[in-house]
């Protein structure tokens, strides 16, 4: 149609003919149009383990979003671990922006949530009582230096969100880390969670943007918030052109830094016990 015709790229957009140079195609990606968009949102579908996915601008706005799709009635409630990045780093934006309300749940320092705090606070049906509408975990744990939850633990939790019948998301900003901690492919820590979000950048590398992946249906309604949230974009694919490179290179490097990581770590704590008074000459 003619308005869409308008969006399309534009022979002078260099950035999108660079793109194009290096065999990566582009166009509409709010219209679902643009190719390099689709391969990388089927590759991040298949490697989680989902049945689709959805690339927007940032983790911020993926938790956003997934957290709205699941919360979509009003008065709806989040439960969330007490030291979770949703809660102290994504500006409230649940309440903000969604008009979710928010529950804590006790979170032990490995990053697991205590699991029979979390069952307490799950609400009974009561008129005084926003409705308890989602469940959140984190993996890895940020704020405790990446802590892993592993499979059994995501099985446990899954199962605890399933005799609630709500649905269980995952912050997994750096879920590919986990996965290479743990030597298992990033869809062994997702068998039984209904969505999730994925950092494109952080430690795969891309310049910019996430993953939200779940079900068809999840990703339905997803496209709606991501649009109304400003994050549609328009010739994605010089985007999904690098994060693509994350997804099929980067993943299976995390290994690499992880052993750097512990290098330094080592070093610097050899430092600490050279320069403590007891190594004085």
């Amino acid at each position: 149609s003619e308005r869409r015709s308008t969006v399309r790229a534009a022979d002078g957009d260099e950035a999108a003919l660079d793109v194009q140079r290096t065999g990566y195609e582009v166009n509409d990606g709010v219209w679902g149009d643009d190719p390099s968009v689709d391969v990388l949102q089927t590759t991040a579908a298949k490697m989680l383990g989902m049945e689709k996915a959805l690339f927007v601008p940032s983790g911020t706005m993926g938790n956003l979003i997934a957290l709205s799709v699941h919360c979509w009635k009003r008065g709806a409630e989040a439960l969330f671990g007490d030291r979770c990045h949703i809660l102290l780093f994504e500006q409230g934006g649940l309440s903000q922006v969604a008009g979710i309300h928010s529950r804590e749940v006790k979170t032990f320092d490995d990053g697991r949530l205590d699991l029979a705090d979390l069952q307490s606070k799950v609400r009974i049906d009561d008129i005084h009582y926003p409705v308890s509408s989602v469940i959140c975990l984190e993996n890895t744990h940020n704020i405790l230096g990446g802590r892993v939850l592993t499979p059994e633990y995501m099985k446990e939790a899954s199962e605890v969100a399933k005799n609630f019948n709500l649905p269980l998301h995952v912050d997994g900003a750096r879920i590919f880390n986990a996965a290479a901690a743990l030597d298992v492919p990033a869809s062994d820590l997702l068998r039984n969670v209904d969505s999730v979000s994925v950092c494109l950048s952080k430690g795969l590398g891309a310049p910019v943007g996430s993953i939200v992946a779940g079900s068809d249906e999840f990703i339905q309604k997803a496209q709606r918030v991501r649009k109304v949230l400003g994050g549609g974009l328009r010739q994605a694919g010089v985007l999904a052109a690098p994060g693509l490179i994350s997804l099929e290179v980067m993943s299976s490097r995390l290994h690499e830094d992880h052993v750097v990581t512990s290098f330094r770590q080592e070093l610097g704590q050899c430092m600490v016990l050279v320069q403590s008074p007891a190594h004085d000459l």
